[in-house]
């Protein structure tokens, strides 16, 4: 990662502890039980979320899924102490087999889903890190996902507090491979997903889709937090039916 790379992460780190992360934690102050909580993060990163939820509550257990390899063993380094971090190299989608990984130079936007070369904010972001937009991928590798609904029945014994989404454009995928049967009543109270306004992905116009999905399934939005940077926000919404 270059220098220039680096300041601006820096940058955006700093901005989203002023302006989002205090909203964010306002929100879950209010809303989640004490004592005992799990959440499943998919889209760990650098554990950014992981490190918020460990602010509001240090009894937090996470299922936490990375499927950037790079990121993945600086997590195991990270979280090497941590007994109630369980991390996955794995990606989440709506299917179980391998999908090609493009691994962006600003490692918080890698994705599955395919760019919008013909993308202004594409464009700009390219201009803004110092490459050109064919540049912007600095790797594509396979990597093993699976759906969530094979993950929950695997862990059956198991509710989940939160589960957040954040996989840069395969929002709705992830989705498709958590409700693959209607009459479930899903054992999470709350999802998170990061939503995108811009057209960096050749798929951007799902909001409509994801919307369904979750509505059709008892979940309810109720609550929507915008970041400090970007056309771009997370929404919470929540399970009717959670018991």
């Amino acid at each position: 990662m270059s220098l220039r790379t680096k300041i601006i992460q820096k940058l955006v780190h700093i901005n989203e502890s002023v302006f989002f992360y205090p909203k964010l934690k306002r929100f879950y102050k209010q809303n989640l039980k004490k004592g005992n909580i799990n959440i499943l993060d998919v889209g760990s990163n650098r554990g950014q979320s992981i490190d918020f939820f460990k602010k509001i509550n240090k009894e937090i257990n996470f299922d936490a899924f990375e499927p950037n390899k790079k990121l993945y063993t600086f997590l195991q380094s990270k979280y090497k102490t941590s007994a109630n971090i369980k991390l996955h190299n794995l990606g989440v989608s709506n299917l179980k087999g391998e999908l090609i990984f493009h691994e962006n130079i600003l490692d918080e936007t890698s994705t599955f889903e395919e760019l919008n070369l013909d993308s202004k904010y594409l464009e700009k972001k390219a201009k803004v890190l110092g490459v050109s937009v064919e540049n912007i991928i600095v790797d594509n590798y396979k990597v093993d996902v699976i759906r969530l609904a094979d993950f929950l029945n695997e862990n059956s014994n198991k509710n989940y507090d939160v589960l957040k989404i954040d996989v840069e454009g395969h929002e709705l995928q992830c989705l498709q491979g958590l409700f693959i049967n209607d009459k479930d009543v899903l054992p999470i109270r709350f999802i998170q997903l990061e939503s995108h306004n811009d057209d960096m992905y050749l798929n951007n116009n799902q909001h409509q889709e994801i919307e369904n999905i979750l509505y059709k399934n008892n979940f309810e939005k109720i609550a929507e937090i915008k970041h400090g940077f970007g056309d771009f926000t997370e929404i919470i919404f929540e399970n009717k039916k959670y018991k």
